[in-house]
């Protein structure tokens, strides 16, 4: 019954259907715009298993603004459900679209929404928040009893010392920790040295694994966490670090144990730079992360590149966690490369269920490329959908899209219930 009524939703939807099939053993059986309003946040973060979006969408009203958290289902007609944010927000939800930094995370079962929003860039407090998808109702989970300015200027007074803020929520895989970095007030009024932490979601306790990697007091160190990730064993966080003012000795990606805290750089800034100038000639390494484990717990995918640039440039790379090697993700050549500019760019990248491949999207694709329009209700096709195999790499195109209203980078999701990416709902399957 239920295959049935997903057959009809995707009919109303959606009234083309597309089988395209790659030597990487997929093939993408449909593709489905999603009805995302025009006044959503740039970013939309895909759930887990590839079957909603969660977004930011701000409401002028009465001369100022709401913000809500928006959850929309793929494959469904129904209204999006929107939460109001728990409390007033200066900024809304969402930093600069181009930011590694993540505002919201899904848990691995989809029922709820960690918030932290972007205090840094607002310099206004925010706690770490849980939403109930189902309900739409908050919990505070880090109440730290404040609401008000982080810094003592233009009048505010400084915080009150113990105030803290999270960033970069990564949930357990079993969902009963939330792992962020952890910055309190300290007692003359400016930031702590920043830690990892891990927090209980039943009760809100706090457990700091360390301080960070060249972290010391001063606000400059609060926002060094560029990405994290859990490994699927529960035992491991990847994170990628990089300070405001660069610190080569400290930043790069890091190996963090749950348990004892112990930590390992496995790539430095150097080694990084170097596999982007490996694709680029002459790039300067700007920004390092996200990152996303593989599901089997052996692979790292992380991004590395110069956001700052216009167009934006980043590109992804997968690491062998055994072996701390490093490889740059297939994208095609064009006729009009040079050695220090792609045309064809990665924007945004997720792995298979299996983890033996990654669907990828790129800005762009190859002159003498088939082009297989997936929405043909769009305009003309400017980006590919690619499934490249992560053990040979090869790379074929399963599709073709038309630009997007922000063409968002790094957040893609390829869950067991299909794949999000730039606003589409893509069914992909094994061949």
């Amino acid at each position: 019954m239920l295959f049935r009524i997903c057959v009809i939703i995707i009919q109303i939807l959606l009234p083309f259907l597309v089988v395209e099939q790659d030597d990487t053993g997929w093939a993408l059986t449909s593709a489905t715009p999603l009805p995302i309003p025009n006044d959503a946040s740039p970013r939309v973060f895909p759930s887990p298993d590839g079957t909603h979006v969660a977004y930011e969408r701000a409401v002028r009203l009465n001369g100022h603004r709401d913000y809500y958290l928006c959850v929309l289902e793929g494959v469904s007609t129904a209204e999006p459900a929107c939460a109001l944010a728990p409390l007033p927000l200066p900024s809304g939800f969402e930093p600069d679209p181009l930011s590694p930094l993540v505002p919201f995370r899904w848990s691995p079962d989809g029922t709820q929404i960690a918030a932290v929003g972007q205090p840094l860039g607002t310099q206004a407090d925010t706690d770490l928040w849980l939403l109930n998808v189902a309900s739409g109702e908050w919990r505070n989970l880090t109440d730290d009893s404040y609401d008000g300015a982080l810094t003592a200027k233009d009048g505010n007074p400084a915080p009150p010392a113990g105030v803290s803020i999270e960033l970069q929520p990564a949930w357990s895989p079993d969902g009963t920790m939330i792992a962020v970095e952890h910055t309190v007030i300290n007692d003359a009024g400016g930031f702590a040295p920043s830690t990892l932490a891990v927090v209980n979601v039943s009760n809100g306790e706090v457990r700091d694994l360390g301080v960070l990697p060249g972290s010391a007091d001063g606000a400059v160190d609060a926002g060094s966490v560029t990405g994290m990730d859990w490994s699927r064993d529960g035992a491991t966080l990847a994170l990628t670090l990089r300070h405001r003012d660069p610190q080569p000795d400290v930043d790069g990606l890091w190996l963090v144990q749950v348990d004892s805290g112990e930590s390992e750089r496995i790539l430095s800034m150097k080694d990084a730079e170097s596999a982007l100038q490996g694709v680029i000639t002459g790039l300067a390494l700007e920004s390092l992360g996200p990152v996303v484990w593989s599901p089997d717990g052996t692979r790292l995918l992380f991004w590395a590149g110069n956001p700052s640039k216009r167009p934006a440039v980043v590109w992804p790379f997968v690491l062998e966690v055994a072996e701390h090697t490093v490889t740059a993700v297939t994208v095609p050549a064009h006729p009009s490369d040079k050695a220090d500019r792609r045309v064809i760019r990665p924007l945004q990248a997720a792995w298979s269920p299996d983890g033996a491949a990654l669907l990828v999207l790129t800005f762009g694709f190859p002159t003498n490329e088939t082009v297989n329009a997936l929405d043909p209700q769009g305009d003309s096709p400017r980006l590919s959908v690619r499934v490249v195999d992560v053990e040979s790499g090869s790379d074929t195109a399963l599709g073709h899209l038309p630009l997007g209203p922000s063409n968002a980078l790094y957040f893609a999701v390829w869950g067991a219930g299909g794949a999000i990416t730039n606003g589409y709902y893509l069914a992909v399957a094994s061949r």
